[in-house]
């Protein structure tokens, strides 16, 4: 497909940005839209691949690094629906941008996002038979790219590790109306596992509009 990525006529268009899960979020693809999925992993993409041609779905798969200009038109989409996926990237506010440049106006950002709770221990521990208590030992916001402390999670397989960051709610709440948004509403959820979600919410979603 074209990096001009200019919706099909009559069809309403959407895309799905990158994702950590390990399954494909195309669902969208069964209604009559022009569908565009990005991501920058090949095994991510693969499985995407893989489920669109088991379902009969009609999309568009594009690998790109959404830390870069993302490779569609202005005004290409009325909706982006973005994963929990800003954990891997440091700098958040140019994908808020870069979703409001692609939206067209009245276009909606669904956006998931980690509220780094889970930064705070560097033995959160997904068992949940664990009994050992939970310990806050990291200060935020987590950046092993910035923070030598931090780097040391990662030493062990630091050439093959995926970083990852925390980040405020000013960047992934603020930054959105930064970039123009306007904020229509907000959930709180918890993990579907790890004893965290037994004490607090670790994750955020958004409903956002770029205005008309």
């Amino acid at each position: 497909m074209s990096h001009a990525a200019i919706p099909q006529p009559m069809k309403e268009s959407a895309q799905n940005m990158p994702s950590e899960k390990n399954y494909t979020e195309i669902n969208s693809a069964t209604i009559d839209r022009w569908v565009a999925v990005l991501d920058y992993s090949e095994s991510q993409l693969a499985s995407e691949r893989l489920v669109a041609e088991r379902e009969g779905y009609d999309i568009n798969i594009i690998k790109a690094d959404m830390t870069n200009p993302l490779p569609f038109a202005d005004a290409s989409f009325d909706l982006i629906f973005h994963p929990v996926s800003n954990c891997y990237i440091e700098d958040v506010q140019h994908v808020w941008n870069e979703c409001y440049r692609i939206l067209k106006p009245g276009g909606v950002l669904l956006a998931g996002m980690d509220n780094g709770v889970n930064f705070l221990f560097s033995e959160w521990d997904e068992d949940e038979d664990d009994t050992r208590a939970l310990v806050v030992d990291t200060k935020l916001p987590f950046n092993p790219l910035r923070n030598p402390a931090h780097y040391q999670r990662y030493a062990s397989d630091a050439e093959e590790a995926i970083f990852q960051f925390s980040h405020t709610m000013e960047e992934q709440i603020g930054g959105q109306l930064q970039a123009g948004f306007q904020l229509c509403s907000l959930y709180e959820d918890h993990d579907n596992a790890g004893r965290l979600r037994h004490y607090i919410p670790t994750y955020v979603a958004t409903h956002a509009v770029k205005p008309v």
